[in-house]
């Protein structure tokens, strides 16, 4: 039962009809009213006790998740430190890998120079061997007498020179 308007108004007693009360109804309707009392006092505590859990609970709650975002800052920043630690790694073995590839860059080109001026080298040795031999050849065609004009052109030579000479100027153009 609870103490309310409508309990209060429930409330009869005969006092105004009959002039005078009956103290057992009055001491009941009174032992009625100290039970409610009791069991709202006793509410009223268990409710208070209730919200101080409630607010000690929230506290806790509040607390919480305060450390858990300071772990989370933390988290982060370590996170975030290991993050630059790695790309500066990265940047550094990225940076010897371009110098260690410029490196062999320059040694293939100086072999590779290397190899073409001894590839000319060669071609212009073959070269003057074969004017030596074609020389050679022209001059064992007539070995003994002079050469002739009406046998050997006179300007055989010149050609067989010329020649030699262009193939020397179109080597040297290749370089």
């Amino acid at each position: 039962m609870a103490l309310d308007k409508e309990y209060f108004d429930a409330i009869h007693i005969d006092v105004v009809k009959k002039k005078y009360y009956n103290a057992n109804k009055v001491e009941a309707v009174f032992e009625d009213i100290r039970r409610e009392a009791a069991a709202l006092i006793q509410e009223n505590e268990r409710l208070r006790q209730e919200l101080n859990a409630r607010s000690s609970h929230r506290e806790e709650l509040r607390e919480s998740v305060i450390s858990a975002q300071a772990i989370y800052q933390r988290i982060i920043e370590k996170a975030q430190l290991r993050a630059d630690a790695i790309l500066s790694k990265a940047r550094q073995e990225s940076e010897e890998i371009r110098r260690n590839n410029e490196a062999q860059q320059d040694l293939a080109v100086k072999q590779l120079e290397a190899c073409l001026s001894r590839v000319r080298q060669l071609q212009e040795a073959a070269i003057e061997e074969i004017n030596t031999q074609w020389q050679n050849f022209l001059i064992g065609l007539y070995p003994e007498e002079e050469p002739d004009s009406d046998k050997v052109p006179a300007d055989l030579s010149d050609k067989v020179g010329s020649i030699a000479r262009e193939l020397r100027a179109i080597n040297r153009s290749d370089d």
